[in-house]
């Protein structure tokens, strides 16, 4: 009952998510309607005033791309995709509202400080490869592509979901240490809520 619950809370999140990618994509694709409307005014502009103009159209374009990568992030639920809206944001402040030096310095280190962890940690795949453990919630796609893997996508779009696939193939109930192979893959049941698988452990054959 209690995993039904708890699987019931989760499908329910992830439901109201694309609902706000969906809001998003809406304000996103109003406000893109805006930039027509500068061009307009940046022609209008008398030349020494178009700067200001010019910089107000490059801040309201650089906040739409931090909206289309907002809704990426809400959609894939990747580390890698965090980073990404992190960068544009911290773009977006170096080029319209930094007034000082210091201001465009703390943004080229916060910038190299991603650059980095990137680099470093390889978000997205670092604790997939490394700990090899993983959400059932994740989705096959995002696993196939970090880990280089070829697990179907028609027959789960998450792992649990093809996990789930499986065990009504081969007609077992789920639980904790079983191991499935699936193309070159290899998923283990690593962990459940009740009847809710929770983690799943990854591995390339």
């Amino acid at each position: 009952m209690k995993g039904k619950i708890s699987e019931k809370v989760v499908k329910s999140v992830f439901f109201l998510e694309v609902v706000l990618a969906l809001f998003i994509v809406v304000g996103v694709i109003i406000g893109s309607l805006d930039l027509v409307r500068y061009f307009e005014l940046i022609y209008k502009t008398p030349p020494l005033e178009t700067f200001q103009v010019l910089q107000i159209f490059l801040g309201h374009t650089l906040t739409l791309v931090i909206g289309l990568e907002l809704i990426i992030m809400l959609v894939r639920h990747t580390p890698s995709s965090i980073i990404e809206v992190l960068l544009y944001a911290i773009a977006r402040k170096m080029i319209i509202e930094s007034k000082t030096m210091l201001d465009i310095v703390l943004g080229i280190i916060a910038i190299a400080g991603l650059f980095t962890i990137n680099k470093v940690f390889e978000p997205g795949q670092f604790f997939i490869r490394t700990g090899t453990i993983v959400n059932s919630a994740l989705p096959v796609e995002d696993v196939n592509e970090m880990l280089g893997l070829n697990i179907p996508t028609d027959i789960g779009n998450t792992l649990g979901g093809v996990v789930s696939y499986l065990c009504k193939q081969q007609d077992e109930p789920p639980y904790v240490g079983k191991v499935f192979k699936v193309n070159d893959a290899q998923i283990l049941i690593y962990s459940m809520d009740d009847d809710l698988i929770n983690k799943l452990k990854v591995s390339k054959l």
